[in-house]
């Protein structure tokens, strides 16, 4: 099963070459949760 992950700035899917990278989020070095966003969002460029 491949998981969806979806941009947090466009919200848009990220597909699986694009590049993207992962925000983790760690409180008192408890993993809470993690987000995806694109290195290069699309919403930032006209295509």
């Amino acid at each position: 099963m491949v998981e969806s992950k979806n941009c947090l700035k466009c919200k848009k899917n990220i597909k699986e070459k694009e590049l993207h990278k992962i925000i983790i989020y760690v409180v008192q070095e408890q993993f809470t949760e993690h987000h995806y966003e694109h290195v290069e969002c699309p919403d930032k460029f006209t295509v």
